[in-house]
């Protein structure tokens, strides 16, 4: 069952707790489903200065991020790595999650995890509520979830702090220890 779009218009903390444990399914070319848990996450408003929207700024690059919740943003990293984000909050204000890692071998890291699944920018913009490709499903249980500043935001200067990131306890997956 694919989580509905009022799912992805609730305060974005909430929300971003809430994907903790729910499921990232994706239909291979083959016809296949890959599913599978996620494991940790980073949030990203545009009141902070981690964000790629900060100060609302919308450009080419981050225009997806001010979709209504429940789209794809995806974005090249260091000109190699593709970044797959979950768009929160209503359209016209930006806020996302970084998908950090996802329960399964090969899936320990952003890049890592787009890299395995064959995640692209073309996949950018994907509406999750209504697409046959990519879509979330909700946890089928509560995970103790721990909080930690975001991974390699050192620009962010104080912001850079915020205990956003999101992991699931001893998930042996999560890409760097809280």
């Amino acid at each position: 069952m694919k989580i509905k779009r009022t799912f992805f218009l609730q305060n974005p903390m909430e929300a971003a707790q809430q994907l903790v444990g729910a499921y990232l399914c994706l239909r291979r070319n083959d016809g296949t489903v890959f599913r599978a848990r996620i494991c940790e996450l980073e949030l990203y408003l545009a009141s902070e200065r981690g964000c790629h929207a900060f100060g609302g700024k919308c450009t080419v690059r981050n225009d997806a991020m001010f979709l209504s919740g429940g789209h794809t943003y995806v974005y090249l990293c260091y000109g190699m790595y593709n970044m797959l984000n979950i768009v929160l909050d209503e359209e016209g204000v930006a806020a996302a999650v970084l998908i950090r890692a996802l329960e399964y071998k090969g899936c320990e890291g952003p890049g890592k995890l787009t890299r395995f699944l064959g995640i692209t920018r073309a996949d950018n913009k994907i509406d999750l509520c209504n697409s046959e490709k990519m879509w979330i499903e909700p946890r089928d249980s509560e995970p103790k979830i721990l909080m930690g500043k975001r991974i390699g935001i050192d620009y962010a200067g104080k912001d850079a702090e915020l205990p956003w990131r999101f992991v699931i306890k001893d998930s042996p997956f999560i890409s760097k220890p809280i």
